[in-house]
């Protein structure tokens, strides 16, 4: 009895609620055919007022409109003047103004100009008699300004890139370190270069003194290569190639008239020098890369017996650098071996290989290895070691202090504790290579 009871009360509960969901519904049905009409309503309303907008201006235009109601539109645009200068006013207070004049765009044609210090301190147990046959300028006991150099860059329009270096020795005069123009993006992926420039021949030859990893060049550069490196004016291609073995591969096609005075001759008619190098980039992970180089050069070392030189280089850089953290920690491991062969002197080799690792955002530490015979007799021989510590205060300044120690083949040795200091004012920082 209970339970037919409960049934029967539960049947009636859900009928009542049914009845009333369907109460809601009707009621909710009706309140949006309202809206609609409504809705309706205003649009008609809204349409007329449009039309007889559109017809006064009409008549407006043709000069038809009554007295009256040209009074009223003038009205109106008065009231408008006024909301909109009352709007100025209030605003004039955190209003920023911009005033520009033509004769401020003649900036942008400006070239970018900046400075470089390079100052070495050099102290070294070399003795006179010695240092003629290292043939380096950083010898004896002593302070020097190596080089300050001016920094001019442009670009002349959107195809072309001017860059001119200038430099000025401590104990020396003015002269043209770079001078030369850039068409770039040229078809073919092809960048053309015209002037007085350092040669691609290996890495480091491109460099110039105060971008160096070092305080000095590596030993096998410098006797090969001469104390300024190979360098001269001419014209250049840099190519780069469609990808072959490697995930990017890049050729450089150089000819220079002027030699190093070391392996080719800046002398007489015959200082002309073809360099090539390919460079082949390949990603090893998204932290890490490999370059392998190849280079090569042609000359001419004795134009009165017109005897031909002869160079032949590999260069193998790999660096690391976690992703979003390269800023305080990077390790970097260069090498570069060179054979030179002279048309009556036989062959000669050297090399060197440093490895450097950042500490953190300031601090660098490294080592470098040198080894090299000398182009002109394979029997004189440098070996060398040069640990270095750079303290980077900022972009535009750094530190280095440097040990070397050179063993020579005439049985004498050789230590050198160098320190360095380079800073750059102006946009130049520090030149990319």
């Amino acid at each position: 009895m209970h339970l037919l009871f409960m049934v029967l009360f539960l049947f009636s509960f859900i009928l009542a609620q049914g009845e009333t969901v369907k109460q809601e519904a009707e009621s909710l049905e009706e309140e949006l055919l309202r809206i609609q009409v409504s809705l309706e309503e205003m649009e008609k309303k809204y349409q007329l007022r449009i039309d007889e907008l559109q017809e006064k201006i009409e008549k407006l235009e043709k000069g038809e409109i009554k007295g009256e109601e040209k009074d009223e539109l003038e009205a109106l645009l008065k009231e408008a003047e006024e909301v909109a200068s009352q709007e100025r006013e209030r605003s004039k207070g955190t209003e920023t103004k911009i005033f520009i004049g033509g004769q401020r765009q003649q900036q942008s044609l400006n070239p970018n100009i900046s400075l470089t210090g390079d100052l070495i301190g050099h102290f070294t147990s070399a003795i006179e008699e010695h240092i003629e046959n290292n043939h380096s300028d950083l010898e004896g006991r002593k302070f020097l300004l190596r080089e300050a150099e001016f920094h001019i860059i442009s670009n002349l329009d959107p195809y072309t890139r001017a860059k001119f270096f200038l430099g000025v020795p401590g104990l020396g005069s003015l002269h043209v370190g770079e001078a030369y123009m850039e068409w770039l993006n040229l078809p073919f992926n092809i960048a053309l270069k015209v002037g007085k420039y350092r040669t691609q021949f290996g890495v480091l030859n491109r460099w110039h003194e105060h971008g160096l990893p070092q305080v000095d060049r590596p030993k096998v550069l410098e006797k090969f290569l001469g104390g300024e490196g190979l360098a001269g004016i001419g014209t250049a291609a840099n190519i780069l190639l469609p990808k072959l073995w490697a995930h990017v591969n890049e050729l450089d096609v150089e000819v220079i008239y002027g030699g190093d005075g070391v392996s080719f001759t800046n002398e007489g008619s015959k200082q002309w020098v073809g360099i090539c190098h390919l460079k082949n980039y390949y990603d090893l992970t998204s932290n890490a890369y490999l370059e392998l180089g190849l280079s090569g050069a042609y000359g001419h070392y004795n134009t009165e017996a017109n005897l031909r030189s002869m160079l032949g280089g590999i260069d193998l850089t790999y660096k690391w650098g976690p992703a979003g953290r390269s800023k305080y920690r990077t390790l970097e491991f260069r090498n570069e071996f060179i054979f030179g062969n002279r048309e009556d002197n036989g062959n000669s080799y050297g090399w060197y290989s440093y490895i450097k690792n950042k500490l953190n955002a300031s601090w660098w530490i490294g080592i470098r290895f040198d080894y090299t015979q000398l182009p002109n007799s394979q029997d004189e021989q440098i070996m060398g070691i040069s640990p270095h510590l750079t303290f980077w205060q900022s972009e535009f300044v750094f530190i280095r202090l440097q040990y070397s120690y050179f063993d020579l083949s005439n049985g004498r040795n050789d230590y050198r504790v160098m320190l360095q200091s380079v800073w750059s004012m102006g946009p130049h920082k520090h030149e990319a290579y």
